[in-house]
């Protein structure tokens, strides 16, 4: 296809936004991996959209022009072997060839336009549905749902005794042998014969893709693209029942029993007789009206769910059932990036193309996707409730489901060998103290800890076939209260004791004592560690070669951890790259590009000639920004914030200085960026006692980055509050923040929310890390010789320079960047560009504060 001049978008198109298009749409024909870079506040998302919705639209013409040109062609040359010839018989041989090809050709064709009227069809259902949406079955639906409502309250009085006895039966493990369902064996097995490419866009968060909703609604495609956004059940299940419980994999577990709960006409009679063996009553409901809602109109997943509610039909199903009629689907990061989570879901990446957004911390996201943590406190509390529950109906479970329950006991007893503990430890028993912090590989730690003789993969399927997680909780809930742990011990010492302790010996020998299985007030409780537990499992099914195991013990037996980390997520992106006809990363700030290429792309084993960059300039003019790396501070003193110096009072004051006189000068807000939550607080204190934070109150309403992220929005308001209202003498307001923390990613500081960006000293990473360490020492192994060493700054320099991008949104904002490290002037080159060409090297304070000033004062006077 030829690249297109004119791009249909919502407004005129900037220059670098024609060019993001252009560049978008080569990629997408060529079938590349693209990397693209567009600074946040040049329109990335709309630029996606309709440079990507471009070419699908052209794609799918394009090949329906060309089927009809093949067939053309074989028509004409079918009336060609219509002629009269003497050798009738190659006539006819070749007359067959030529039909049997058309008919193939004719096929594809014809499903291409079957699918094509789907969609009216979809629109026909909902004009039907809005018509035959009369007072009277109105009535009818109210009276209905009285009457089940009514029955289902006289039920919950008459079959207590039988419920308890169902109950019971769905404690009992199902027998791996008897059970061939799969794991998603409500999917629906219709497979259609025509496959049309799709656009699956990525985004991080949940919000992320109701702005790109949003977002898409405005562009010029919102009437011709069938949008289906894809979420969790936890976003999208409207059975209260189902959604009170918190841990996503249990909603899930518990979706799927519902759904095999299921029956005949023939068991009706014994569906009265029990409410436990009714499935979910959204559930098959009306999907095909819901389908045809999520394909005739874009909408984000709020207006699904309710939309789901008004129908009395599942979301989640409704939505998934409408992917293969859907032509941009819309996803979170784990629902692609997570193999089994992609084929639980029905993701089919072949032929179609992948779209990340906001994809800098990608490396980052499946390296925390594929890394699992367990705690002694996930590992005592499992095996408290693998053995009780193991106790009370061992004898109705089959030989193969009591030797798979005993390996994984074993395992659990290993792990906790690793502490220095054993089964009847308490997870507040203090660990030994000889035990020290250590990395292992996969094959050393299977050493160690004597699980090489069991078979995890075989292990793994019997847990997912038995439906063990969900029986194990459906246990603990019903008998939680005499779920018990060991007592944690307490050396006593004395004569008395010691005739107690002979006296009490037998008892204590035949029953635990009573210390319920519930966790510390300071400490998140966990319902089922099974899932932890699990997960580590799944871990270990890893290459040896790209992942470790990281033993790290700490004051008491439960607050140690043992945490797999994954080194390489190539090794999970392979796939992707095989299989997508095209990947395109995008972000805002993609540098280093080099990172990508050498550790995914190449990694994942794409070659170079796949792989194409491109990256823009910001909108802003050049006039509208000024970069400051700050070399010394007012009294002369050199800022360096190393790790060593950042207790030095006399830098801490200078630093104070600083800050009064950047804020007497620059309107409105200040952002100032620390390496971390310690030294900010650190900062905090010195500047407080020593009046320098008083002295700032008089000039701006100073916040703090607050630990907890529901209090982020409250901490917000009340900073920009303070901003668009000033309270004389103030004018404008102070925000400390954190690097890599809360406000450093994903918020927007535009206009006077954002008038300057400090940044204190550099946040690098603790290199005396063992998981740091062990990251280096495996990129230096395995893709460049310094590939180590470069990866530690760049860990580094992502982080600043998602900071810097917080304050500039848009072509017209204006903002300052400060950096306040002497080091910053060796870190030019890796600064977004934007930043470069405005970046100045000041050797002293006052060339600062008078190239700030005179900023500000230019922009007062227009």
């Amino acid at each position: 296809m030829e690249l297109p001049q004119e791009f249909p978008f919502p407004f005129p198109a900037y220059e670098i936004q024609k060019q993001f298009m252009k560049e978008l749409y080569n990629c997408l024909e060529g079938g590349k991996l693209g990397l693209f870079e567009s600074p946040t506040g040049t329109g990335k998302s709309l630029s996606l959209i309709c440079g990507a919705l471009k070419w699908l639209v052209d794609h799918e013409k394009y090949k329906k022009q060309e089927l009809s040109s093949v067939i053309s062609e074989i028509d004409d040359k079918i009336k060609n072997c219509e002629k009269p010839s003497d050798d009738w018989f190659s006539v006819q041989t070749e007359q067959i060839q030529l039909n049997a090809e058309k008919q193939k050709f004719q096929a594809k064709l014809n499903a291409i336009l079957e699918f094509e009227s789907e969609k009216e069809k979809f629109k026909k259902i909902i004009e039907l549905n809005k018509t035959s949406k009369t007072k009277a079955t109105q009535k009818v639906r109210q009276q209905f749902r009285i009457s089940q409502k009514k029955s289902t309250d006289h039920s919950k009085t008459e079959e207590v005794d039988s419920d308890v006895c169902n109950t019971e039966k769905d404690l009992i493990l199902e027998d791996p042998l008897s059970n061939s369902e799969s794991s998603e064996e409500e999917d629906d097995k219709e497979e259609s014969s025509f496959k049309n490419t799709k656009i699956f866009f990525c985004s991080r968060t949940h919000s992320q893709l109701t702005q790109f909703v949003h977002e898409l609604q405005r562009s010029p495609y919102s009437q011709d693209i069938s949008v289906v956004p894809l979420s969790s059940r936890q976003n999208y299940c409207i059975n209260k029942n189902v959604k009170k419980l918190k841990h996503v994999s249990l909603i899930n577990e518990t979706c799927l029993q519902l759904q095999r709960k299921k029956t005949t006409v023939k068991k009706e009679k014994d569906l009265k007789k029990s409410k436990t063996a009714s499935g979910c009553p959204f559930i098959p409901g009306d999907q095909k009206l819901l389908m045809a809602e999520v394909l005739t109109n874009i909408q984000d997943i709020e207006e699904i769910v309710q939309k789901g509610q008004e129908n009395n039909t599942c979301p989640y199903y409704g939505s998934r059932k409408s992917v293969q009629n859907g032509q941009l689907i819309l996803v979170p990061y784990n629902s692609i990036l997570h193999r089994n989570t992609r084929i639980s879901l029905g993701i089919d990446l072949k032929e179609s193309v992948l779209i990340i957004d906001e994809a800098h911390n990608l490396l980052d996201a499946i390296e925390g996707m594929y890394s699992s943590v367990i705690t002694g406190r996930n590992l005592l509390h499992c095996y408290s409730q693998l053995s009780q529950y193991q106790k009370k109906f061992e004898s109705l479970f089959s030989a193969k489901s009591v030797l798979f329950l005993n390996q994984l006991s074993f395992c659990l007893k290993k792990f906790l060998i690793l502490f220095g503990a054993t089964i009847n430890s308490h997870p507040n028993d203090e660990v030994n103290k000889t035990i020290v912090p250590k990395l292992y590989k996969l094959e050393e730690f299977e050493l160690l800890t004597e699980i090489d003789t069991v078979n995890i993969f075989k292990l793994l399927e019997f847990v997912k076939a038995s439906k063990l997680v969900h029986k194990l909780q459906g246990f603990v809930e019903q008998y939680g209260n005499n779920v018990k742990i060991g007592e944690q011990k307490v050396m006593k010492s004395g004569i008395t004791e010691f005739l107690n302790s002979i006296k009490n010996k037998d008892a204590l020998s035949q029953e635990a004592s009573s210390v319920a299985d519930a966790p510390n007030n300071n400490e998140e409780p966990m319902s089922n560690p099974l899932m932890a537990i699990l997960s580590f499992l799944e871990s270990l099914k890893s290459s040896c070669l790209d992942g470790r195991i990281y033993v790290l013990p700490s004051a008491t037996i439960g607050q140690g951890i043992i945490k797999f980390l994954l080194l390489n997520p190539a090794a999970h992106f392979h796939d992707i790259v095989e299989d997508a006809r095209s990947v395109v990363l995008a972000g805002g700030t993609m540098e280093p590009m080099s990172e990508f290429i050498d550790q995914l792309f190449l990694m994942a084993g794409a070659t170079i000639d796949r792989i194409m960059t491109f990256s823009c300039d910001h909108v802003i003019p050049k006039e509208n920004i000024i970069s400051n790396v700050v070399m010394r501070g007012p009294t002369g003193i050199e800022f360096e914030f190393s790790f060593h110096n950042r207790q030095d009072t006399k830098l801490l004051d200078e630093l104070g200085r600083t800050l009064i006189n950047l804020c007497n000068i620059v309107p409105a807000g200040v952002i100032v960026f620390f390496p971390s939550y310690k030294f900010e607080d650190t900062v905090f204190k010195h500047l407080s006692k020593s009046g320098v934070i008083s002295k700032i109150s008089a000039k701006k309403c100073i916040y703090r980055e607050p630990k907890l992220a529901s209090q982020v929005s409250v901490i917000l308001d009340q900073y920009a509050h303070s901003i668009k209202n000033p309270q004389s003498p103030c004018n404008g307001s102070l925000l400390f923040s954190v690097v890599g923390g809360k406000l450093s990613e994903g918020l927007n500081f535009s206009d006077d929310l954002g008038r300057c960006v400090i940044v204190v000293g550099l946040p690098y990473p603790n290199i005396k890390s063992l998981e740091l360490q062990e990251k280096m020492k495996y990129l230096n192994e395995n893709v460049k010789p310094d590939a180590g060493s470069k990866f530690y700054e760049n860990s580094c320099m992502k982080a600043v320079n998602q900071c810097i991008g917080r304050s500039v949104r848009h072509i017209n904002d204006y903002s300052t960047v400060v950096l306040l490290d002497k080091r910053y002037c060796h870190k030019i080159k890796v600064l977004p560009q934007w930043i470069q060409r405005s970046v100045k090297i000041n050797e002293s304070f006052g060339s600062v504060i008078s190239s700030i000033a005179k900023f500000f004062a230019t922009k007062r006077t227009k």
